[in-house]
């Protein structure tokens, strides 16, 4: 920390800036507990301090946090800050929340993100990023470039549902974001079903925060839904790294047993190169014996060479068995080079997962220091109030120093009160320091709880990979089995319902033909009637024309031809039957109409009732469309009950056999040790 300071107070020098007392008392603070955890939050920064600190946190110190909370940035100032982080590459929490920032420190903010590939945490809670929209939409390209961001705050920013779009943009480019705040913004309808749309593609975040947004219900759930199987399948991944782990150890516990094979194969081999050369020394030995039997007892030479030839025989054999076993001792070592081969590819990629999973323990353990830095500054806090309160006592002791010539009597009763005020604060400073180790222990204690646990899910893990994977697999395939067929049946019941709709709607287009032709025809009918009805109106009413005329004819006969009534009579009494004939002919004609117009309206009649009977086959289709759709409905429910059977029936299987692997390990533990 000494290197910061000194490095702050130099650029103050080089450029002329007077250092804030608020900046070098936070300096002085920083104890070797707290020394990557730079806290200049409350302070109100300058311009040319903001400068001078972007210059400073250009370079790459000890800080891994920084926090600028309530510090009344201003955009110029934020800006040369973030300017100076852009390069730095230790950085990986900053706390710039309530400083309003806006426009300019948006776009730098954006800036920094696409330069910076160290910052893990970024808090902006309590500001206004979301009033300008060109802004905001560089802060969102900013985070779509990211590749190291996991935590975003993005409370209280005026985010509306336009920002939210952006958002969403940059949440389907950004790939490591894990968790996102959103709270209490004006993201309404649209942002919320963006958001939905956006979780639905990216799959690395796992927990989002929308409440205070204006947002619908049902949105709400969606966007929970999407975080919730985000967070699932992070939480398989981690599984499966357990797994893979697990499987590590088994690797490691299988290599120390072949390594211990190979030891005791190799004391064999030296056994048995042990006794062959005690074989050749005793063969030696029993050269001499024989060169010593030589001269003494010639006589025995055939003898004793028959004796030679038989050592020498045993001590080929004993050498063409050295050889097999050297052959034998060859080929196992190549084995086992190709099995450390194979173990050290495997186990090579399983480093790359363990330190994956290292990473993540380490992000839990700065999680865990956050704590206690957090616990620490609360601690230094007290302490600074303390040492406050022990200035105003040396104060008021001065005060009591000066007025004691006069003020004899309060000078005692100010010594009883200062005596009385350093002992409470004292006992407070016993009882700070008592909770902050109360806190400190409960942290480690919480700590080692958490390591222990995971020790005992990775020992769980290692026991079930085997027989979980089996089991999964033999799952997977019936359930893929199972699908194919319904699928199969599914598209059969299908095709022969469309097939029966296809049938049933030419038929009914058939009838509509028939139905059209006769009704065509029908109009044609009621066009000829009606033509010969105007015919027989016209003959009618020439008819009624010619009545008249005779009428008239009559008349002047009577009056011309009043002598000749019995010719007139008899002539007149034939014109009036011809004339009853044609009057009956025209009844009859104008029945015949009328029975026409009756023809016409039972002709309508039927043709409304084909329309209508028309409707209820369709009507009568549509609810066979529906009772089909149903049975349908139903087929994939009980689909959907024996696709979860079976999964639950492989729970089951899965808990049996972990059950039998956990209580076989304990009883092969024993013979094992």
């Amino acid at each position: 920390m000494d290197e910061f300071r000194t490095l702050f107070l130099r650029l103050c020098k080089e450029h002329g800036v007077d250092p804030q007392e608020g900046i070098l008392q936070r300096i002085q603070e920083i104890s070797a507990e707290n020394a990557g955890f730079l806290d200049l939050s409350n302070n109100t920064l300058t311009l040319a301090s903001c400068a001078v600190l972007g210059k400073v946190l250009a370079h790459d110190l000890a800080f891994t946090s920084v926090v600028l909370s309530d510090c009344m940035l201003s955009e110029e100032g934020a800006k040369l800050i973030l300017n100076g982080l852009s390069k730095n590459t230790v950085v990986k929490i900053l706390d710039l929340r309530g400083n309003n920032l806006r426009q300019t420190a948006a776009i730098a903010l954006g800036r920094y993100l696409k330069e910076n590939h160290s910052l893990q945490t970024l808090l902006l809670e309590w500001n206004s990023l979301g009033v300008w929209e060109s802004a905001f939409t560089a802060f969102c390209e900013g985070v779509a470039s990211n590749v190291t961001l996991k935590h975003l705050d993005l409370r209280n920013n005026q985010i509306d549902h336009t920002g939210a779009q952006e958002l969403s943009l940059a949440l389907r480019s950004n790939a490591t974001l894990m968790t996102l705040d959103l709270r209490w913004n004006n993201v309404g309808l649209v942002g919320g079903r963006s958001l939905s749309e956006a979780l639905q593609q990216n799959e690395g975040v796992v927990k989002i925060d929308v409440a205070g947004n204006n947002i619908p219900r049902d949105v709400l759930a969606s966007i929970e839904a999407s975080a919730l199987h985000n967070e699932d399948r992070a939480h398989m991944t981690m599984e499966q790294h357990h797994k893979t782990t697990t499987l590590t150890n088994e690797i490691e516990f299988l290599k120390t047993e072949k390594k211990k094979q190979m030891i005791i194969f190799m004391d064999d081999l030296e056994l048995a190169k042990s006794q062959l050369d005690t074989t050749n020394k005793s063969s030696s030995v029993k050269i001499g014996q024989l060169q010593v039997a030589l001269e003494e007892r010639k006589a025995a030479l055939n003898a004793l060479r028959a004796k030679l030839d038989m050592t020498e025989a045993s001590l080929t054999l004993s050498e063409q068995k050295a050889k097999e076993q050297v052959a034998l001792l060859e080929l196992s070592r190549n084995e086992n080079l190709d099995l450390a081969k194979n173990y050290e590819s495997q186990m090579k990629r399983e480093r790359e997962e363990r330190s994956k999973q290292e990473a993540k323990l380490s992000k839990e353990l700065e999680e865990n220091l956050e704590k206690l830095h957090e616990a620490t500054a609360t601690v230094s806090d007290l302490e600074r109030r303390c040492k406050n309160q022990q200035d105003q006592i040396l104060l008021l002791k001065e005060n009591v120093a000066q007025l004691k010539s006069d003020h004899r009597v309060a000078l005692s009763t100010a010594d009883e009160r200062l005596a009385s005020d350093r002992h409470r604060m004292q006992m407070e400073a016993r009882d700070l320091e008592e909770v902050r180790m109360r806190d400190v222990e409960r942290l480690r204690l919480e700590m080692e709880d958490a390591k222990k646990a995971a020790e005992d899910r990775v020992e769980k893990m290692r026991l079930s990979r085997e027989a979980f994977a089996s089991e999964i697999a033999e799952v997977n395939r019936s359930m893929a089995q199972e699908r194919l067929i319904h699928d199969d049946e599914i598209r059969e019941l299908r095709r022969k319902l469309k097939e029966e709709e296809n049938v049933h709607v030419n038929q009914l287009q058939e009838k509509i033909k028939s139905l059209i032709s006769e009704k065509s025809e029908i109009q044609k009918n009621i066009s000829t009637m009606s033509s010969d009805l105007a015919a027989a109106e016209s003959s009618r009413s020439s008819l009624n024309i010619e009545m008249e005329g005779l009428r008239r004819t009559l008349d002047g006969v009577k009056r011309q031809l009043a002598s000749k009534d019995s010719e007139h009579e008899a002539e007149l009494s034939r014109v009036r039957s011809d004339l009853k004939k044609r009057i009956i002919q025209l009844e009859e004609d104008n029945a015949e109409v009328t029975s026409l117009r009756g023809k016409l309206t039972e002709i309508e009649r039927k043709f409304a009732e084909e329309s209508s009977a028309h409707r209820d086959v369709v009507q009568e289709r549509d609810r066979t469309i529906e009772r089909i759709t149903e049975n349908l409905r139903r087929c994939e429910a009980d689909a959907e009950r024996a696709r979860d059977e079976e999964m639950r029936r492989a729970r089951e299987l899965q808990s049996a056999v972990l059950t039998y692997v956990q209580s076989a390990h304990r009883s092969t533990s024993p013979s094992r040790v």
